[in-house]
């Protein structure tokens, strides 16, 4: 017992020693951790890049923008992953309005025009009235606040 009590701590070292040259002996190749265009059509590839890589920043933008009042930057991104057709743009700007109508985008004017403009433009999303949330809005505004946002 005495000896066993003895050759547990050198034990654990050893095996500590043991598991962390196996992790060390394996170096990483960049070549089979870089990205591989599986559908061989380079600029389609690139054009799903550039989005991945727009739709990281939006999220970013949208954490960033919540913490700060500012939406802007989220809204921009979602808009421009939209225009590219982007399964996430729609899902993002629905998050951006809904942020809106809860009064997180300091600018209340600024956020009532922008639902303003997608009633205008007859933005549809699944499961959010835009006009629901635009009232909403309206609520948690002055007087003042909504005679600025009407004007054009």
């Amino acid at each position: 017992m005495k000896n066993l009590t003895r050759s547990l701590p050198l034990l654990a070292l050893s095996s500590g020693l043991l598991l962390s040259l196996a992790l060390h002996a394996v170096p990483a190749r960049a070549e089979e951790d870089a990205f591989q265009c599986l559908s061989g059509d380079e600029s389609q590839c690139a054009f799903e890049n550039e989005s991945l890589s727009l739709f990281i920043q939006g999220t970013d933008a949208y954490d960033k923008g919540r913490e700060t009042g500012d939406l802007t930057e989220a809204r921009r991104i979602a808009r421009q992953l939209i225009e590219r057709k982007n399964k996430y743009g729609k899902r993002m700007m629905k998050q951006v309005y809904v942020q809106l109508a809860l009064g997180a985008h300091k600018n209340l004017v600024e956020a009532h025009r922008w639902l303003q403009e997608a009633i205008a433009n007859e933005e549809k999303y699944t499961r959010l009235d835009i006009s629901r949330l635009l009232e909403q809005l309206s609520q948690k505004m002055s007087p003042e606040q909504l005679a600025e946002a009407q004007k054009k």
